[in-house]
């Protein structure tokens, strides 16, 4: 990849993910699925037939037609993106292939680790990890405490986009009375609808960092154990669909 080739993907990456810290690794980690979310959000949000009256219309027709192209040309290349190659190790014998090594992190004192059969029930990485009895259940709390912490918060988007003002954010944060999230709280007070708060929420999980980030940062596992363990994660996943299937 040329340096021109780079600069203009990640330059349609910051036309489609503007939130979201846009740098080389960037490019390592999107997905399709994750770029089809933002192309849609983003498209929603310029389409020319939603502008409304007194909008630059023109200067929404220009970005919603930047918008496909950079879908476009991050679409390209993630068919033609490389695989990560993983590390080869020596063998011990011809008749025996090599495996890669994984590293087993020592247990934290003190915290529960689970001991029992895996579930057969599709799982999400976090709880997958904790039924392979590789992190603890409170490892898998303070991940997901660590992922919402980080998760763009609701009201942002719902200003961005004019459907909540600044006023509204502050009486939705200070209706507690309400049992339920911002989002929740937003809808049974009329300030947003059920579908402008699934397309907000569509937006903020496409955005997101993953959970076994987490795991990764603070030393709980390598990177080279964590695509390990989400290549079994995603086969266990495929036998439960088959087999309830």
């Amino acid at each position: 990849m040329t340096s021109r080739q780079e600069y203009d993907l990640l330059d349609a990456c910051r036309i489609l993910f503007p939130s979201a810290d846009i740098n080389r690794d960037f490019l390592s980690y999107i997905q399709l699925e994750g770029l089809k979310n933002a192309y849609r959000n983003r498209a929603w949000e310029c389409h020319p037939d939603t502008c409304g009256d007194g909008e630059d219309q023109s200067g929404r027709t220009e970005l919603f037609r930047r918008s496909v192209e950079a879908y476009n040309l991050l679409n390209e290349y993630l068919k033609t993106r490389k695989p990560v190659i993983p590390l080869r190790y020596p063998q011990k014998s011809a008749s025996k292939p090599a495996v890669p090594r994984i590293e087993v992190v020592g247990r934290v004192e003190g915290e529960h680790y689970y001991d029992g059969p895996m579930p057969t029930i599709e799982l999400k990485i976090g709880l997958y990890l904790y039924y392979k009895t590789v992190i603890s259940y409170q490892a898998v709390v303070r991940a997901l405490m660590w992922q919402r912490d980080l998760r763009p918060p609701l009201g942002d988007f719902a200003r961005q986009w004019g459907w909540l003002s600044e006023e509204d954010v502050d009486v939705v944060l200070k209706a507690t009375h309400i049992v339920g999230s911002f989002g929740e709280r937003a809808v049974a007070m009329g300030l947003l609808t059920q579908s402008q708060l699934n397309i907000i929420l569509l937006h903020q999980r496409s955005m997101q960092q993953q959970v076994g980030r987490y795991f990764v940062a603070n030393s709980l596992l390598s990177e080279l154990s964590l695509k390990h363990h989400l290549r079994e994660l995603a086969q266990h996943n495929r036998q439960v669909r088959e087999a309830r299937g």
